[in-house]
Order: structure tokens, then sequence, then C-alpha cells
């Protein structure tokens, strides 16, 4: 069935495959070929071949098919190449989609590949530092309604700086045991000295709130969502319970991680956002919203020789009215500044026939709110005579979740801006902001952003890897990840 490489295959062939392994051996296998596939894909030779042979998006289908429709009465025992060839299976599935008309444009098909393969590749300072920065440093300019530092300790199961040391903590461990973390290791005595650090109460608890699932919670969490977002012809871009809970509890009590590569980004805010969600319901993405507007000012604050300002609050008429949430002032540019932390649903991510308004609703309400505050600039209104209007204006939507392809194909369903006008997520302004300690940041989006360039339709973060040097690095992270005292030293606890 597998020797022809050419063909193509079902679904129901795939999983047909996967569930003749034993499960739980299938899930080892897995996570030992997970620790040869490189966390980017990048450059050639050997790591090259083994990303794009196995890479994490479809070890983690394996792996999800397995757990689903596989169960622990299977005898026949799966090598390293039956991964390979489950692997292969997946990359190669007939895409149903394609034969219906609402799912086949352009702009769908290469919004559900980057959703489906970028967040496995998204790795670093960044998805371990910016919890805390994010969470703990917020200015309280605001009051929140529900989050605090003791609401999150309740809700990861420890505070998050504490948290984000068990993630280091569990990553090593995967790195160095096959993609296992046995709980029984705490009372080996190699293990006294990082349990003077974090308590084994609170590493049993950040595990038990936010990373493991037995198989029947997996397969009850997958029923539940194919039951709220039922996905016709896009099986491959269901959702996969192992995003929210990277480990599986075995029969034995071990954990094992089938793919490495979701550890480190667990705790991030978009991660948590249906965690929160689930407590506090809209309460949460309220706060969510207020500290992500908080953070990426916060963010812009750190660029040398720019004035940022905050909102301006209004009348139109009779009502009260808001603008862009900052401003960003260069001598040679000013940057309106729109935050949006609403997550992209799974419809978008799988981009099923309702993504355009998904799309529009969020990224169009911004670019109208950016339109109607270069007005307000341009007719110097006087609330907004502190925002010169000499020089060229530029506007950014900063997201929480990526909205990708929406500087280029999916402009065609969005608002044409009133100004040149990018959408980028908030890990790609971390990197602008880390570039900038160095170099022009207005020059860098005069550049990228000037009629006729193709870098205005890019991501934001593929646009800056030109202007990008390995030594950059952003302050607020730095300083974030700094405070993580035993960040170097977990790896000496391997059991």
């Amino acid at each position: 069935m597998t020797d022809d490489v050419s063909r193509e295959y079902s679904y129901r062939e795939f999983s047909s495959f996967v569930r003749r392994f034993h499960q739980e051996a299938l899930l080892m296998v897995v996570a030992q070929r997970s620790l040869k596939v490189p966390l980017r894909l990048s450059g050639e030779g050997r790591d090259f071949q083994t990303f794009t042979a196995t890479p994490p998006w479809a070890l983690a289908a394996v792996a999800k098919a397995s757990i689903r429709y596989g169960n622990q009465h299977r005898r026949t025992l799966p090598r390293e190449r039956d991964v390979v060839i489950a692997c292969h299976m997946h990359e190669n599935l007939a895409p149903a989609e394609l034969d219906q008309p609402s799912l086949n444009s352009p702009f769908a098909i290469m919004a559900r590949t980057l959703y489906e393969q970028f967040p496995y590749q998204e790795h670093g300072l960044a998805e371990l530092a910016r919890p805390i920065a994010f969470f703990d440093d917020y200015t309280g300019r605001k009051p929140l309604e529900v989050v605090s530092k003791q609401a999150m300790t309740e809700l990861v199961g420890a505070p998050m700086i504490t948290a984000t040391e068990i993630v280091v903590l569990l990553a090593t461990s995967a790195e160095h045991n096959g993609g296992l973390f046995d709980p029984t290791w705490l009372s080996q005595p190699q293990f006294a000295e990082l349990l003077a650090v974090l308590p084994r109460k609170e590493i049993l608890a950040v595990i038990n709130s936010v990373f493991a699932q037995t198989m029947d919670e997996f397969r009850h969490e997958d029923e539940a969502a194919a039951t709220r977002t039922p996905l016709p012809h896009l099986d491959r871009y269901a959702f996969n319970p192992l995003t929210s809970r990277p480990f599986v509890r075995l029969s034995d009590g071990r954990l094992i991680a089938p793919v490495r590569h979701l550890i480190p980004r667990r705790l991030t805010p978009l991660e948590l956002y249906y965690v929160g969600l689930s407590r506090w319901r809209t309460a949460f993405t309220r706060d969510l919203g207020e500290l992500h507007e908080d953070y990426v000012g916060r963010q812009l604050a750190t660029i040398p020789g720019v004035t940022v300002h905050p909102e301006v609050v209004y009348r139109e008429g009779r009502q009260e009215a808001k603008s862009i949430d900052w401003f960003v002032v260069f001598e040679d540019l000013v940057l309106l500044v729109e935050t949006k932390a609403t997550r992209s649903p799974l419809a978008a991510r799988a981009a099923d026939a309702t993504v355009q308004v998904a799309y529009s609703k969020t990224l169009g309400e911004a670019f109208g709110q950016l339109g109607r505050t270069l007005g307000k600039i341009q007719s110097r209104a006087p609330q907004f005579a502190h925002i010169p209007a000499d020089r060229p204006i530029m506007g950014m939507v900063v997201t929480l979740d990526p909205w990708y392809v929406a500087n280029s194909f999916g402009r065609a369903f969005l608002p044409t801006p009133a100004l040149p006008t990018a959408v980028a997520p908030v890990r790609d302004i971390e990197q602008l902001v880390a570039i900038g300690r160095r170099r022009s940041i207005s020059g860098i989006l005069h550049e990228i952003m000037r009629v006729g360039d193709d870098r205005q339709a890019w991501e934001l973060g593929a646009a800056l890897q030109r202007f990008h040097e390995p030594a950059d690095r952003n302050v607020m992270l730095q300083e974030a990840f700094d405070r993580l005292p035993i960040r170097r030293g977990a790896a000496s606890a391997d059991p």
C-alpha cells in the first residue's frame, strides 16, 4: 500500500495504517523520532531531510490518529520506518477540500497550510519569556476583571515564573529521555537540589493544570471539538488535543510528549486563551485584550528615540469615541498601532467557508479604526494636536494570534486601508523592536511598506529576515528570561 510514493491517500487509509500498531509503543517511537527533527526547518543536509520526511505537524497527526482510533490491544510493535511511512501518507493525503468551491481559493489553501505548519516552528526565548512579561509585568493602568497574579497562579498551577521554570524542566526531560517525564523521578536524590527551587507540589500542579491528559481525556476533547466545529472535507486540519496538552499519560503513570516542539509555547498568552475562557468566560478575553494592548505599548516604548502616546478619547457628536491604541512618533514617521487580541477561531485556521467573515470582522474593524484616527490627525482635531501631521503616517494592526496572509490574499475581502498598513502578530513586533536596538525601525518600515515593494504582502517576520542578526535581543523578553534562576540548571537533574 505504501510503496507507491507518488499516490495520494484518504484520511481513512492514513488512520487505518496508524491504528494497526500498539498505541503506547507507537507514541514512544513518534516521540523518539520527534527528537531527531530540528525545531525549525532551515538549510539543507540531514536535518533538512529528517524534518521534511517527518515534519512535527505530521508526527502530531500520527499521534492523534493512534490515540483517537487505536487501542491498547494491538500487538504489532512499530519501528521508526513505520512512523516515516505514516508521515509520508499524511503529507500526501488526497486534498478533498479542493473539490469544494468554498474551500479551494488561493487564500484558503495558503492560510490552512500556514496554520497547520507554522505553530510547530515557533520556539526560543520569546515563547518562554513572553508569559512573564505579558502577565506579571502589567502596568496596572486599568483595573482588570478577573486576571491577577494570584488568578493566573490558580489557572496554571504555580506563579508564572515558577510555571515557566517547570516548562524548561519538562522540555529538558523530554529532550534527554526519549520524550518522557516520570513524576516518580522527583523522589530520586539528584532532584533534591531542583526541588529546593521548584516544589514538587507546584511541578505536579502545572502538569495537571495545563500539560498532561490521559488518552480518554484526549479522545473526549477531540470529540467535543469535532462536535463544536465540524469541518467537512478538512479532516487533516481539525483540532489536535496535543496542541492544548502536549503530554499524554501512559498506563504506568509516565508522561510522553509525542511532539516536543509543542512544549515551550504552552504558557504563551495565545495558548492560554481557551484555558482562561473556559474558566472565566468573556471576562478573561476582555482582560486579555487589555493585557495585550499594554504589552504592545511597553514593547514600543523600548524603541530608542521615539515618543509613544496612548489612545485619545474624544467625542463624536454625543458619543464618546476612542482612537487607535498607540501612536509611535519617529522623526520621519508616525506609526498608528491598533491591537487585537481576538484569537482566530478553529474554523478560520482550517480556512473553511466562514474564514472570510472572521478576517473581515476582526481585521476590518481595525482597518476602520486606523482610517478614522488618520482622519482626525489630518483634520487637526484639537484632541490630536500632539500627533504630528507633517510626516508620513503608516498603520500597524498587532494581533495576539497570527492572521496569516492578511497582508496578501486576505486583502481581497478586507476594506482598502486609508494608509499603508501591515498586519503582524506580537511575535513579529518583538523581533522588530529587537532589531530597532541597533538600526532605524522607521527606515525599515519605509523600505518594506513602500508602494511597489513585494514585501508589503509578506508576513512581517519574513520581511524582517533581511534585517535580522543573530545577536538581536528583545530587551523586555531578555529581562523576563533572566529572572528564571534555574533556566540553565534543569538539565543537571536528568534521571
